[in-house]
């Protein structure tokens, strides 16, 4: 490679990094912004299971159809993973830990979060019951409630024995655990035992009144998990273009040195062949 290419190839990678390094900016900003939903979706859900532990004593909860166990019915998967590439390993690992789960346990149908998901899916020729998208980077409460309303119609349908949710806890920005949430029914482990002075009830207490109740507990657990999977990717995203602006800049400093000796190279051919020339001539 001459000095011209070099010279260019440095410019391009400097182009280069300038974008990683908007990217990396970028991503920083909005993982402190997902990290605010992530904690607020976190209280918010903890008094819904205070809530739901307060009243695991009434026997019409027990009994509503959103907790009781299916003997038979197909089992559902919603896979959360990112809408597009340039986030490290992050789609990688949920991946492969959803293809474990489905090869370990079996799925009848698969439901995208994301269209990463959609494309992993569709490559093995798995075909998806359905998708939703642009909800993975900055998810909102519509988003949740979406998913939450097609999960409940589905359930309520009786076709479904179970429904898991997988995505990737994210306990701090750098611990990433990916996670199969069962969602339908209700995991009877939640309704722990009542905290001291509990016993509250619902008035009047009908299973209208616990389906709104559980329906607003099911759409918390997906705004939490999507909360969740929003702030590992933008940390994996913030890492990555982090990784790639400083690989750039190591790049460039390389390709730097290279230009500069084939320059120094240049020059001093330059200074031999005018040196051998004046002397032919003096001659």
């Amino acid at each position: 490679m001459n000095a011209h290419e070099l010279k260019s190839h440095i410019a391009g990678v400097r182009d280069t990094v300038k974008i990683t390094r908007a990217m990396q900016m970028i991503a920083t900003s909005k993982l402190y912004r997902a990290r605010e939903k992530c904690e607020s979706s976190y209280r918010y859900l903890k008094e819904l299971k205070n809530a739901l532990s307060a009243l695991s004593g009434d026997e019409t909860l027990r009994a509503h159809p959103f907790l009781r166990p299916r003997e038979s019915g197909k089992t559902a998967l919603f896979i959360a993973a990112a809408d597009k590439g340039l986030c490290g390993d992050f789609n990688h690992r949920i991946f492969e830990f959803a293809d474990a789960f489905i090869r370990d346990r079996g799925a009848d149908k698969i439901f995208a979060l994301g269209q990463a998901t959609r494309e992993h899916y569709a490559k093995r020729g798995i075909p998806l019951s359905n998708y939703y998208v642009h909800m993975a980077q900055e998810p909102h409460a519509f988003d949740a409630i979406s998913v939450a309303n097609d999960m409940l119609d589905m359930f309520s349908g009786g076709e479904y024995k179970e429904i898991y949710l997988l995505y990737t806890r994210t306990p701090s920005p750098a611990s990433q655990i990916p996670t199969a949430k069962r969602l339908l029914p209700v995991d009877p482990t939640e309704l722990s035992a009542p905290p001291a002075g509990a016993g509250e009830t619902f008035e009047p207490a009908q299973p209208e009144a616990y389906t709104n109740f559980l329906s607003q507990y099911i759409m918390a657990e997906i705004y939490s998990a999507l909360a969740d999977s929003a702030m590992a990717l933008l940390y994996k995203r913030m890492t990555s273009m982090q990784q790639s602006t400083e690989n750039g800049e190591a790049l460039i400093s390389e390709l730097t040195a290279k230009y500069n000796h084939r320059r120094q190279e240049s020059i001093t051919n330059e200074l031999v062949d005018a040196s051998a020339s004046a002397f032919r001539e003096g001659h």
